[in-house]
């Protein structure tokens, strides 16, 4: 019987081994094969609104992992209304050097390629246009802001003209309308764009352009020549995978603000902010959403085409608001404000494209926003900040009040309900802290550790 029972349980163990065995066996087997049945890639980059350097890095970027990764192409999904010239060509520079073969696809239905994403086409590859989308108008625009003399502006027009047009005989492209496109901003539709050959087809979906690419060939920045197998036409399906590629949250904030009715809400949100700070006897938040708005608004404004004598008009109306607020109490001042207000922002990107140009409904709703601002916000700071601490006894020297951040020499206290900034002559008050008020100086309070032996409050 215990013979029985060793060979029973010697078979069990053996059964489990070879079990494990043809287990692995399989899996070494299957392994292998996954590999070898995994798809190639396309990576889709997407790319909206305008060529900043946000969007350079973003799509630079994008570029090289597709290199990295081996990827069997990469598609630009473009949409912009042009840029900055600097982020262009460095853009246009990587797509040349590539070893990847870059695809432009203008899309979706509605979407443009103009004065940059012109250039940008003409680099890829490939370039293909969505069913009502437009390509063209690519007369140099000056994003950095500013007048420039009818001499240079022809200087810079050749030399976009002979880059273009270079570009064209590269891609063996439509190399006449390339410069009609720069010299005359001349604009062109997606069909007429396949017959006269500025572009290679037309594809409204991702599955058409996929159709549309399979068998076309690229030459790679090495100088290889690839041919693209991206549609299996016997299962009448993509023969690759795609990955969609899309901006971190920082980038997307970055280039978010580069639109010009968010540029200019940004400046004034900046002001705001950092004008009820200052009239303001507590600590807010508002210095600080003032700062980091400007911060943004002002990158903003230095990468679109910013007129900088409508940023000053903007700027001397909110100061126009403030002195009608200090004296006569809303008022002539105010009038004057809004004028230079709306001057401002008529001025701010004149000259710019349409697409560029801030909207008349923008500008209506931020003057009407800087009128509720100081008729009411601001009014109401006002008259806390013309309290005037009531001095001996019944002030709020000699009160007790309470550390609300550590005091090193500066923090913040609490005192008869208001929240008041502070200053010490010690070495520093820990927050949690008694102090008492010794002194004033203009909206700070001069503050001692409180010692309720030694000290008496105010009452």
């Amino acid at each position: 019987a215990v013979g029985t029972g060793v060979c029973h349980h010697g078979g069990v163990r053996r059964l489990i081994s070879l079990i494990f065995v043809v287990s692995g066996l399989l899996i070494g087997l299957a392994v292998p094969a996954a590999g070898q049945e995994e798809a190639e890639s396309v990576d889709v980059i997407e790319v909206e609104g305008v060529i900043d350097p946000t969007v350079s890095d973003y799509l630079r970027g994008r570029l090289q992992v597709a290199e990295a990764d081996a990827a069997h192409a990469a598609i630009i999904r473009l949409d912009t209304p042009g840029g900055l010239d600097v982020s262009m060509r460095a853009i246009i520079r990587d797509i040349l050097d590539s070893e990847v073969p870059v695809v432009v696809w203008i899309a979706p239905r509605g979407a443009r390629a103009a004065s940059a994403g012109t250039f940008i086409t003409y680099a890829a590859n490939l370039a293909f246009m969505a069913d009502a989308t437009e390509l063209g108008a690519a007369t140099p625009v000056d994003l950095g802001g500013g007048d420039i003399s009818e001499t240079l502006a022809r200087k810079v027009t050749n030399d976009a003209a002979a880059f273009i047009q270079e570009l064209a005989r590269t891609r063996g492209r439509n190399a006449e309308w390339a410069e009609d496109a720069v010299r005359e901003a001349a604009s062109i539709g997606a069909t007429e764009a396949v017959e006269i050959n500025v572009v290679n087809g037309m594809a409204s979906s991702l599955a058409e352009l996929l159709q549309g690419m399979d068998g076309e060939t690229a030459e790679t920045g090495s100088g290889d020549t690839v041919t693209l197998e991206t549609w299996d036409e016997a299962e009448s399906r993509p023969s690759v995978g795609v990955r969609f590629q899309e901006m971190n949250l920082l980038q997307r904030l970055l280039h978010a603000v580069t639109r010009p009715d968010i540029a200019f809400y940004l400046v004034l949100i900046g002001l705001f902010g950092l004008i009820f700070e200052l009239y303001n006897p507590g600590i807010g938040l508002a210095g600080i959403l003032g700062g980091v708005s400007l911060l943004l608004g002002f990158y903003a404004l230095s990468v679109l085409p910013t007129n900088w004598a409508g940023v000053f008009l903007i700027v001397l109306g909110v100061i126009f608001f403030v002195v009608d607020l200090q004296t006569a109490g809303l008022g002539v001042w105010t009038v004057g404000g809004a004028a230079a207000l709306v001057a401002g922002g008529l001025l701010l990107f004149s000259g710019a494209s349409p697409e560029l140009e801030l909207e008349l409904g923008s500008l209506i709703v931020a003057v009407a926003a800087t009128l509720v601002f100081f008729i009411s916000v601001m009014t109401a700071a006002l008259r806390v900040r013309l309290r005037r601490p009531i001095t001996g006894e019944e002030g709020i020297v000699g009160a007790v009040g309470e550390a609300k951040t550590d005091i090193a020499p500066e923090g913040t206290v609490m005192t008869r309900g208001t929240l008041w900034r502070a200053r010490t002559m010690e070495t520093g008050i820990a927050a949690g802290s008694k102090v008492l008020v010794r002194a004033t100086e203009g909206m700070v309070l001069l503050v001692e550790p409180w010692h309720e032996e030694g000290d008496a409050p105010a009452t």
